[in-house]
């Protein structure tokens, strides 16, 4: 089960739907309807295939700021059955060096931003047998992805593999120790899709809003609902200027989305200074435009709630528990019940448990543990580390909460930054 095989059947089914619409300021528009899509990812993989040698089992580097090109070579590598290996924008050249010291890769698609990170090390990665540079600037010893796409094969390919082989190595660092190489497989990726869609009655008619970097689990894996479906994901490469970002939102129609909290907080104030007049946007269409990727302040959620006409949410989640969403606290109770993340949501199941790994009362704080398809595989290579995370299909978070009588849960802190003083148990929070 290739997770990228959804890719083709929506290219059958919808040919002239936008897919992937992406918008740059002022308003540079460029899009890939589903077929144009299919076309260009069936190019890269074809390249990577006869002119690379990239294999079922390898693995790809994949360097990119948000663009159509990021997603359109993430599912190019899953086509020829290896590994997606993608990188923070913020990774150093030490970083990458590390990352393709751990995994060996075959190639690396990278775009011309990142030449100065990967000069210095290049030699220093022998797996690698092509360097393919999206942008103008491209260096003599590497290849153009231009240049590459501009007469590639078309012919549609897609190698068979196994559910549970390896689609994706993300490397997260978390609050603790040096990158972890988090490895999700094409069944995870499709389990999550499936959760995201039906916790947020996403589908073919979504515009999905996500403004956040793509390497992200937090942000990547909110597009995969629409991907499945057949909908449209819509890309902002700057989401910096509040004013872009809502006017974007108001130009594409957008159904649903998802922004960070200074994302949020820098458009919320926006308004409330009145540099942006809200009266003269139509967010008629919007209906969900949920807040996440960290601790939400409550009077956040209260402007938001005053200000806008849709609904929104409190999202939770890990890299190794498939990103956001794992537990939700949906818009009826944002205000009533203010720090929560929520409970779990479709296909979750959660514990709170002690030192021992017995649940703890109503209100007492332990780890929280989650269980369902849309966990990681492995830790890459790392057994021990895996077996420690991963104990009788329960993954702990790592993260410190309590829950309340109805079951909604609130995060206490990161179990690892937890202070013992005179027997007393202290978290940085407070």
């Amino acid at each position: 089960m290739n997770f990228a095989k959804y890719g083709i059947i929506n290219a059958r089914k919808y040919p002239e739907k936008e897919y992937l619409v992406e918008v740059r300021p002022p308003r540079k528009r460029r899009k890939l309807t589903w077929k144009e899509f299919n076309e260009e990812t069936n190019r890269v993989a074809n390249y990577l295939q006869n002119e690379v040698g990239v294999r079922k089992g390898d693995f790809v580097l994949h360097l990119q700021m948000n663009s159509l090109e990021w997603i359109v070579t993430f599912h190019a590598i899953l086509r020829v059955g290896a590994t997606v290996v993608p990188l923070s924008f913020r990774f150093a050249s030490a970083d990458i060096k590390y990352a393709a010291l751990a995994c060996n890769p075959s190639a690396f698609i990278f775009d011309e931003r990142f030449i100065p990170k990967i000069e210095p090390i290049r030699e220093e990665m022998g797996s690698i047998r092509s360097f393919i540079c999206i942008g103008d600037q491209v260096p003599q010893n590497m290849v153009s992805y231009d240049s590459m796409i501009k007469n590639g094969d078309l012919s549609e390919i897609l190698v068979s593999v196994d559910k549970n082989d390896p689609a994706e190595l993300m490397f997260t660092s978390g609050t603790t120790g040096p990158p972890k190489p988090v490895c999700q497989a094409h069944d995870t990726l499709y389990q999550i899709g499936i959760s995201i869609a039906l916790t947020y009655s996403l589908g073919h008619e979504t515009v999905y809003l996500n403004p956040h970097p793509f390497y992200h689990s937090g942000s990547f894996f909110l597009n995969l609902a629409p991907y499945l479906a057949g909908g449209t994901t819509l890309i902002l490469p700057d989401s910096s200027d509040p004013k872009f970002l809502l006017e974007a939102t108001c130009d594409e129609k957008v159904t649903d989305g998802q922004v960070a909290v200074p994302a949020m907080a820098d458009l919320v104030n926006a308004i409330k200074k009145g540099e942006i007049d809200i009266t003269n946007y139509d967010l008629s269409h919007l209906k969900n435009m949920h807040v996440g990727a960290q601790p939400v302040p409550s009077s956040l959620f209260r402007d938001i709630k005053q200000i806008f006409p849709f609904d929104t949410g409190n999202m939770y989640g890990i890299t190794e528990g498939g990103g956001a969403g794992s537990t939700h606290l949906f818009d009826a109770d944002i205000l009533t019940r203010p720090g929560s993340i929520g409970r779990p949501t479709f296909n979750i199941e959660t514990r709170i448990v002690d030192d021992s790994g017995n649940d703890v009362g109503v209100g007492k704080v332990g780890e929280l543990l989650l269980r369902g398809p849309r966990i990681m595989k492995e830790y890459y290579k790392n057994p021990e580390m895996t077996k420690e995370a991963i104990r009788d299909g329960w993954l702990y978070t790592g993260d410190l909460v309590r829950a309340d009588d109805d079951g909604y849960i609130y995060i206490a802190d990161r179990k690892k930054d937890l202070i013992i003083r005179g027997g007393e148990n202290i978290f940085p929070a407070e």
